[in-house]
């Protein structure tokens, strides 16, 4: 009964904020008129809206199949790619203020003067970015179904309501101040379940009771090469993400987004050390019998974890920052989703529409990719960290090429980012089917993709600056 409650008021709590945040601008809605001012809210807004409930689920969960080589690839990962992340984020601000893009596509179209770059890039994005979707809603309804007791369908739709009023009603303003705190109340609860692992395994000895064959680098029931790849190609989103890029958009200055380079490194660090040790010292607590039935689905283990180790009521935190992990990337998701197909697309194919037209298209388009990934997740057969690491890395592959490109080698040619999108997704979708499976596809696209970036915009002429307005375009 107390989990209902506190779902009722987490979800009104939710819904009055982004009526108090509701914007009635298309840049308020999608870049909240570039004006947030406060580094925290940023970087652990940053880390929420990457973190969703595959990470709290499926990462919590995949360690007591794949073992400790996941433990130190997915926490040594996130980690360097979250520091070099902010690293780089003062230039993606920069660049974004340069173009006045309002979206990752936009911005790369007038870095490459590439309409067609754009919408291929949206193309993909919305394609995508509806899988991940899936996995997410996916990992939502289980943890409704492990926590509240209710079915698996009866999850989904709650999901659904919820992340469709607030993403609706409130745009990127909510979502920033909504998912910054769901990022604390997440840090709370991988906190509570790690020490409660750590506290019924009896401290430091709990690692003395796990078996050998868990704690070996080789892998447990997975290869170390997958597990490998899984935590390369899902951490590499902290650097290219569209969702996590838009968030360094809405900074008012460069100040705030140097000073979120303290709080998103650090607040990452936490919850994935955290998270993606549970699988593993869970082998320290219950026994094989106890774990047996997670073994063919461990995105059921945290759900267990919290009500086996946790006192009655605080499994309460454990369900909220689970359900704060799976809103705070679904709302992000939805919204680059739905600017890539009516800002990025719609406006290509009909230059003349108002933006007060694609606000309402972006709205409702909204609400419609919510209601088709929810249909395609009532029968998700797939783990949630496979299915997130495939469509996770895509996007990740097909951003992160053209955008470091764009940001430190002005050589780079319209014909560079579109050979690029098509050798990327092509070169993956190729390797998923008829590829070496230890190989993870991420890695294939990122060599092809970079070779034919490097071959389109050497082969073809060197771009020219110009200036269009305030705004300074290559054209090739």
């Amino acid at each position: 009964m107390l989990n209902h409650i506190l779902l009722v008021l987490y979800v009104a709590g939710i819904l009055l904020l982004s009526l108090k945040l509701r914007q009635g601008t298309f840049s308020g809605f999608v870049v909240s008129d570039r004006n947030v001012i406060h580094p925290a809210v940023i970087g652990i807004a940053y880390m929420a809206a990457y973190f969703s409930a595959a990470s709290f689920l499926g990462g919590g969960g995949y360690g007591l199949i794949a073992g400790l080589p996941w433990v130190i690839w997915a926490v040594f990962f996130h980690v360097a790619f979250a520091c070099l992340a902010f690293l780089i984020a003062p230039k993606i601000w920069t660049a974004s203020q340069k173009y006045d893009a309002k979206t990752v596509p936009q911005l790369l179209e007038r870095r490459y003067n590439s309409q067609r770059g754009k919408v291929l890039l949206a193309g993909i994005m919305l394609l995508m970015y509806t899988v991940y979707l899936v996995a997410i809603f996916k990992g939502c309804a289980n943890l409704f179904q492990g926590l509240l007791g209710v079915t698996y369908v009866h999850g989904l739709l709650i999901t659904v309501a919820i992340v469709a009023l607030y993403y609706v009603i409130g745009g990127l303003p909510a979502i920033l101040w909504i998912s910054f705190l769901q990022g604390l109340i997440m840090l709370v609860g991988a906190v509570f379940l790690y020490g409660g692992l750590i506290s019924s395994g009896g401290g430091i000895g709990i690692w003395d009771m796990i078996p050998e064959n868990i704690l070996s680098m080789s892998g447990a029931s997975v290869p170390w090469q997958k597990t490998f790849g899984n935590a390369f190609a899902i951490s590499l989103g902290l650097l290219a993400l569209p969702d996590l890029l838009i968030m360094l958009f809405s900074a008012r200055d460069k100040r705030v987004v140097r000073f979120a380079g303290i709080y998103g490194p650090i607040s990452i660090t936490i919850y994935a050390l955290c998270i993606f040790s549970l699988g593993v010292l869970a082998y320290g607590v219950f026994s094989s019998e106890q774990l047996a039935p997670f073994m063919a689905n461990p995105d059921g283990l945290v759900p267990f974890l919290a009500t086996s180790l946790l006192p009655p009521g605080f499994d309460s935190i454990v369900l909220l920052a689970a359900i704060s992990a799976a809103m705070s990337t679904m709302s992000a998701i939805v919204l680059v989703t739905t600017t890539a197909l009516t800002s990025d697309i719609l406006k290509y194919v009909r230059p003349a529409t108002s933006d007060d037209k694609v606000l309402l298209m972006t709205r409702i388009v909204g609400v419609i990719i919510i209601l088709v990934s929810a249909f395609f997740a009532l029968d998700v057969p797939q783990m949630i960290v496979p299915l997130v690491s495939a469509s996770m890395g895509v996007i990740a592959c097909c951003v992160f090429i053209p955008l470091i490109f764009g940001l430190y080698w002005e050589r780079g040619t319209s014909t560079g980012f579109t050979a690029s999108l098509m050798a990327s997704f092509g070169s993956i979708v190729l390797w998923q089917l008829f590829g070496n499976p230890l190989v993870h596809p991420v890695f294939v696209g990122l060599i092809c993709g970079t070779l034919a970036y490097l071959g389109g915009s050497l082969a073809s002429a060197r771009p020219i600056p110009t200036t269009v307005g305030d705004i300074d375009v290559i054209i090739d």
